[in-house]
């Protein structure tokens, strides 16, 4: 099957402006977008709900993933970069139009990205390496008083 977007020309800045556009629309503020080599990530805050997306980014030279040998070449990875920017764009979009059609709830879609308050870590951050943990202990917490 063909990856989303693979082979896209849109250049990374017109996927940003796009998004900084479908935020806007859907009532988002505090909107910014941040690059650093290997990652960027999108901010924003909706009813003071502080969100962050990371988006990783293959850099030149880095492993290809599952590959122990095959490196990325600078065109294919600068290929890879306009595609994930271009997932972001319709993970975005498709995340905002669930909750305002009522299919889920902001807190619901976006509870992993959102950003515990007084630190730079997110919810994700916190729970995801505890999932084992947590799924074992679950059913011990539920039925506590």
């Amino acid at each position: 099957m063909a990856r989303y977007a693979a082979g896209t020309a849109v250049p990374v800045l017109r996927s940003e402006q796009e998004i900084k556009r479908i935020l806007q629309r859907y009532k988002a503020d505090r909107i910014g977008i941040m690059s650093e080599p290997g990652k960027a990530t999108i901010y924003f805050s909706v009813k003071g709900r502080d969100v962050q997306m990371p988006i990783p980014i293959p850099k030149a030279g880095d492993l290809l993933p599952g590959q122990k040998w095959a490196k990325w070449s600078t065109t294919a990875a600068e290929a890879e970069e306009r595609r994930r920017w271009r997932v972001m764009v319709i993970t975005l979009k498709s995340m905002l139009e669930a909750i305002d059609s009522g299919v889920t709830t902001f807190d619901q879609i976006f509870l992993a990205h959102l950003v515990l308050p007084g630190t730079n870590s997110t919810v994700g951050d916190a729970i995801v390496p505890k999932l084992g943990l947590l799924a074992r202990k679950l059913p011990e917490l539920m039925a506590a008083p």
